[in-house]
């Protein structure tokens, strides 16, 4: 450290595979990042290349280029679609770079397993993309429901009705096995259920491809099962028009407008709460509250939050192996199979236990 208490180590260089809208804004924190570098943005597709090429970024076609052979590099993050994971991070992790995967892992339990043994056998740290995680809200949120707060979890909800543009489905892997809203959007909202109340034991689910009568489901509702005993349900819809979802209640995307709606409710025996404002309610009187009984609400202090930019931070501090990833290949595998048996049951008809 410097007398005026600044970091004098050295910016860690990092790689990006994918040019795509996710991969562009993880190249641009980067490049804008005091503690970090870009050193590469890896992108097969000529007319991907070229357009970040034009944003002044160091553009390669493929990790063959021979400038990107110097052990300078530390890390890479993975946002390429999602059924190509696999290889992008055995092809990564054997180049000794740490890994910063965005979710989910992959399409596939087995792509997803691929991963996660690709650092391990590389020794190296790999982080999955669940930015939601990195929320001064939700990590308030797990501290207040880890202290009892609340009282025992009892409920959840959570919904996410956002109508995405036709054009967004221009792109052809968005409508193939690998994307769809399930695995796109609905495994943040698992994710994040998984991160507040713990393991999935049991998710049932109806799925409907009413709206756009394509391959992929448009909306799903979904009702999940908690080791603990707490029941939570999911309403998920990109074909909806509606105010509700995280992105649109947090403003953190700059392609969705912001309505600042609460999206998820959390219900324990003695509270409730409201995220992402982080609304607590509870009965300040004598004695145990019950319906008879008034409530009051209270809106817990929260710092705002930029969700990428705080899960760049850990990343550099995972790099420098001066943190534990906090949501690690394990844990990215856990929400991947819950968010698969998903689909499983919506096929079968019956509840499904995941299985990572």
């Amino acid at each position: 450290m410097s007398e005026a208490g600044g970091d004098t180590r050295a910016p860690v260089p990092l790689a990006v595979f994918g040019a795509g809208l996710i991969g562009l804004r993880h190249a641009k924190m980067i490049a804008e990042h005091p503690g970090a570098t870009l050193a590469a943005v890896i992108e097969p597709d000529v007319q991907a290349a070229e357009r970040a090429a034009e944003q002044d970024l160091p553009v390669f076609l493929s990790t063959d280029d021979a400038a990107l052979d110097s052990p300078d590099i530390a890390g890479a993050v993975v946002a390429t679609p999602n059924a190509t994971h696999g290889a992008v991070a055995e092809d990564a992790a054997a180049r000794g770079w740490a890994l910063l995967v965005e979710k989910p892992l992959s399409s596939t339990l087995r792509d997803a397993r691929r991963v996660v043994a690709a650092a391990d056998r590389a020794g190296v740290p790999l982080l999955t993309g669940h930015h939601r995680r990195h929320h001064a809200c939700v990590a308030a949120a797990r501290e207040m429901l880890s202290s009892g707060l609340l009282g025992r979890p009892v409920a959840a909800d959570v919904a996410w009705s956002l109508r995405k543009p036709d054009a967004y489905y221009n792109y052809q892997w968005r409508v193939e096995s690998g994307g769809g809203p399930i695995l796109i959007n609905l495994v943040h909202d698992v994710d994040l259920l998984r991160f507040l109340l713990g393991e999935i034991v049991e998710v049932s689910a109806l799925l409907s491809h009413a709206q756009r009568r394509g391959a992929l489901e448009d909306t799903a509702a979904v009702a999940l099962r908690f080791d603990g005993g707490c029941l939570a349900t999911a309403l998920l819809s990109d074909a909806g028009l509606s105010p509700w979802g995280w992105e649109a209640a947090t403003g953190e995307n700059p392609h969705l407008h912001r309505t600042g709606l609460d999206c998820l409710r959390l219900i324990g025996d003695d509270g409730a709460m409201a995220l992402p404002s982080l609304t607590y309610w509870r009965h300040d009187g004598a004695g145990r509250g019950d319906w008879s009984k008034p409530l009051s609400d209270l809106a817990m202090p929260c710092p705002p939050t930029q969700p990428l930019a705080a899960q760049l931070d850990h990343f550099l501090a995972v790099t420098r192996a001066e943190a534990e990833p906090l949501c690690d290949g394990a844990d990215g595998l856990a929400s991947l199979a819950a968010t698969l048996a998903i689909r499983e049951s919506a096929r079968t008809g019956a509840p499904v236990a995941p299985d990572a």
